[in-house]
């Protein structure tokens, strides 16, 4: 193989890639009923920072500006 460094002919030897074996290992994998209860808790922290953000009057206002700003923007979109 040949390359070009700084305008310079270099040559360089191809190198064969490394085998790789691919091993299965059940046990590593998560259990179904721990991915769910994962996926439980983490649906309870974004309820719970839901109604946090919901109370947050300063914060709603500025996420109804945001919204319309990008309803806007999408309106232009979707006339096309």
């Amino acid at each position: 193989m040949v390359s070009r460094l700084h305008n310079k002919v270099v040559k360089t030897k191809k190198q064969k890639p490394v085998p790789v074996k691919i091993v299965h290992d059940a046990a590593t994998e998560a259990a179904p009923s721990v991915d769910r209860k994962w996926e439980a808790r983490n649906a309870i922290d974004t309820l719970r920072r839901a109604e946090e953000i919901k109370r947050d009057k300063s914060l709603m206002r500025a996420v109804k500006a945001e919204a319309k700003s990008q309803m806007k923007q999408l309106s232009t979109v979707c006339k096309r």
